[in-house]
Formats: C-alpha cells, structure tokens, sequence
C-alpha cells in the first residue's frame, strides 16, 4: 500500500534534487530518508530513482508516483484547510441549486451579491441538479437546495424564504382570455406547455395535483422558458408559470395571465440544507428574505 507519506518521500526528492537536502527539508538523516525509500521500492517491487550523472532522475514508476503526488497532495493540504475554517466557524465553498429553471433568472444576481460581501468564498450553481436537487443535497454534492415541494428525509433541514402564485400564460386572442380565472377542467382540451422536470420536484407535484381530476388534452414539455414563451405566443399551446418568472416576458407579446382556481395557485420556496452550522447558508436565507421578493 502507497501512503501519502511515501507521496510525500518521493515529491521531496524530486524538488531538492538529492537524498541529502530531501532529508533535511524532512527533518530526517540522510540514512533514515535512504531507508524510507527502499522500502517504498521493496513495497512497490520496483526501482523508483536512478542516478545519471550524479542527478537523480525519475524511473517510469517514479514518474507515475510522483504524478499522484502533485494531484494528491495539494487536495490534502486543501482539505485540511477547509476543516480548519469549518472548525473556526468558517467555510469555502457553497454549493446552491433549485428545482425550477427559472429560478435561474434570479439566482445569479443573489449569488453575485453574496459573492461582492464574501471574496473568499467560492459559491457555485450547480445546475445538473437542477432535476434532483434533494438526491444531490442528500449525496454531500450539494451544500443547499431550493424547493417547493417537502423535504423528503428527516436530516434535511429548511427554511422558509418567499412565496408566489401560480399564473396561466395565453395568448390575448385566446377564447380563454377573457375569463377571470382558471381551472383544471378549462386546460381540458388545451396543449399544456410544461417545463421538462423531474418527478421529485415541486413543479411537477402542483401540475399534477392541479390536474388530477381533468388532465390536459396533452402536454409538450421543455426546458427552455423562451421557447415556452415563444410557443403560447404562437397560439401552439398554453402555459403556467409563477407571477414573477413570466412578468419580463409580457411587455412585448400580446399575452395574458389568468389566476388559477385552485388553493395550489400559491407556493412557498424553502431553504434545504443539511449543515444547520454553516453560517453562509444563514446569511443565504437572510439575504434573500432581505433583498428578493419575487413578486
């Protein structure tokens, strides 16, 4: 078995060049270093070193060695750093995702905020979670996820951050555009335009309880909101979007928005986290309860 110990040994060597100022930079004698080595070459079953000209060089093994060493390595001092500032209330990195597309509208904004009042802090999108951001939190590849819907595991923690309504989208020629509101059982023989998500998220969920009783004629579903938009205002289809997501798309088509008949009409959006001692996950959830209202 390598450790990182025998890692250590031969990336040594390598920098100073000798046996003799490798121990010194370990602290060792050179006796002792020369030990070491052999038997990493014993463990091993090959020569690591040879001398050309009094230098030494690299063998084909060393050289694989010491190419983990230069990976290895620098993630270990990292790491040990990040438990460090964790320990001390401190931390590097966040990762955020959510369970709607449009949300990306918004996000990079608060990010960017965060990121202006935190330098040090690397905070991230990661956006492949967007269709599983509970599977990913659960993972450890996600430091807080964005959710309509309940956490589904008891060690997930949330916290409530904004709420908003559900709109449906038309076109103004539309025989439904004049109505003052909508049910299921109007969408009953219309073309829904849908995001394309994932079972486990909250927009899948309202769409279907709201249609659980009268579904749809039949639904197309995307990932992109202008090509959404783009359709309702082509008479190919209608929609439902949150008030604030659809909003900067009205000015400039000839579209409606129509309340829902229904108590699913409104949504609250929650924090989900599983390091409640994470103090930029805090300030996260203060700033956008601070600063955002997706109205």
């Amino acid at each position: 078995m390598i450790t990182t110990n025998d890692l250590q040994l031969v990336a040594h060597i390598v920098e100073q060049g000798s046996l003799t100022r490798a121990a010194d930079k370990m602290f060792l004698t050179q006796s002792a270093l020369s030990h070491q080595l052999k038997d990493l070459e014993k463990r091993t079953g090959m020569q690591l070193f040879e001398r050309v000209n009094k230098k030494l060089l690299l063998t084909p093994a060393g050289r694989r060695i010491m190419e983990s060493a230069t990976s290895i390595l620098p993630q270990l001092t990292r790491l040990q750093e990040d438990i460090q500032a964790c320990r001390k209330g401190r931390v590097h990195s966040l990762r955020i995702s959510t369970e709607c597309y449009t949300s990306y509208h918004w996000l990079p904004r608060i990010i960017s905020q965060l990121r202006a009042l935190h330098a040090e802090v690397e905070i991230s999108i990661v956006v492949a979670a967007t269709q599983k951001p509970l599977t990913y939190l659960m993972n450890g590849e996600l430091d807080l996820a964005i959710i309509s819907n309940p956490a589904s595991h008891p060690a997930i923690q949330t916290q409530s951050l904004f709420s908003d309504n559900l709109v449906a989208v038309l076109p103004g020629r539309h025989p439904l555009a004049g109505r003052k509101s909508l049910s299921a059982e109007d969408f009953a023989t219309e073309n829904l335009l849908a995001y394309d998500v994932a079972e486990e998220s909250g927009a899948y969920s309202v769409l279907q309880q709201f249609f659980r009783e009268s579904p749809p004629a039949s639904i197309t579903r995307l990932q992109l909101t202008e090509a959404i938009v783009e359709m309702i205002h082509a008479g190919m289809g209608i929609s439902i979007f949150a008030n604030w997501a659809i909003a900067p798309y009205l000015k400039n088509r000839d579209l409606v928005t129509l309340p829902l008949k229904s108590p699913l009409r409104k949504r609250t959006w929650k924090a989900a986290y599983l390091d409640k001692q994470n103090p930029l996950i805090r300030q996260f959830i203060s700033h956008i309860r601070q600063h955002f209202k997706p109205e």
